[in-house]
């Protein structure tokens, strides 16, 4: 194909990715005081719930748990309406509306600053609520404390794992990342193992490590080949270590390919990634269950 052609193609399709972005706003901005809470179904100052834009309802009965650590929520069956890229979503507490997201195509690749569900075309029971653009300043409305309380008074709570950088070492373009992964969770789960995997394979998952300077908006990261399963969606179990819960993992990954960094202050982050299209009867196996979605995590650091 032309290149010109397919670069005309990739534009046009980021001005339509973009312009369903407006428009669902505009439709978040119009729908929000067209809402009408039933306190039968949302049990005022307890439950947690969902209303969808086509006016359907999802309580705790639906719903078989909330991973805290990724925001993900898992459904007892599948949803269909979440497969609506131009859908939108309520969060909600009792008869309080805490905050609305909206259902974006999976394939833009645009950083949106509100809360947005990517649309999984392969598993349809769970919906992960991410920010792309977090602003320090301003209260992750996923937090909410009254979210926090309705999750464990619906037993819904469960906390997922955690990831913590623990210490990096960088020398002349090889740099050797320490982290702690921590199961806080009363769930054994599963992580995706980059000493069984080999790092080209885990990068496919994740984008990895970067360091970033903020006053001279430079970013840096890894230049390691990437290898991507075949077929692209598959998994095994062979990439999978348990951790069982109150267990903390050290585990160290090495970059022999990175760029090279100037002497400087940066904001270095690793998102640590987790499976996304596991179906529901492959999860669970040999006490423990497979954890999906991913956590990002940062740390200052002063490369000398």
């Amino acid at each position: 194909m032309n290149i010109f052609v397919r670069y005309s193609k990739i534009k046009a399709m980021k001005k339509i990715c973009f312009f369903c972005f407006v428009i669902s706003l505009l439709i978040i901005g119009c729908t929000k005081s067209e809402l009408s809470f039933n306190d039968d179904e949302s049990d005022t100052g307890k439950r947690f719930w969902l209303k969808l834009g086509d006016g359907t309802i999802l309580t705790a009965s639906d719903m078989d748990f909330y991973d805290v650590s990724t925001h993900t929520i898992y459904f007892k069956k599948e949803q269909p309406y979440f497969q609506n890229v131009h859908g939108t979503v309520s969060v909600c507490v009792g008869n309080e509306e805490i905050y609305q997201c909206f259902i974006h195509a999976g394939y833009c690749n645009h950083i949106f600053p509100v809360p947005v569900i990517y649309t999984n075309f392969i598993v349809k029971d769970i919906v992960q609520i991410v920010i792309l653009l977090n602003d320090p300043d301003v209260t992750d409305p996923r937090s909410d404390k009254r979210i926090i309380a309705a999750l464990k008074k619906n037993n819904l709570y469960h906390e997922g794992l955690h990831c913590e950088i623990q210490s990096v070492n960088y020398s002349n373009g090889k740099v050797v990342l320490n982290i702690e992964l921590f199961n806080p969770d009363t769930f054994n789960y599963y992580y995706l193992d980059p000493d069984k995997m080999g790092i080209g394979l885990f990068h496919y998952f994740t984008n990895g490590l970067n360091f970033r300077n903020d006053q001279s908006f430079q970013s840096f990261t890894h230049r390691e080949t990437v290898i991507q399963p075949v077929p692209w969606d598959s998994w095994k179990r062979e990439w999978l270590t348990l951790i069982k819960s109150g267990q903390r993992k050290k585990i160290s990954i090495t970059y022999h390919h990175f760029d090279q960094i100037p002497a400087g202050t940066y904001k270095m982050s690793f998102c640590f990634p987790g499976l996304s299209h596991v179906t529901q009867k492959d999860r669970v196996f040999n006490g423990g269950r497979i954890w999906m979605g991913s956590i990002c995590t940062e740390k200052k650091i002063t490369i000398k």
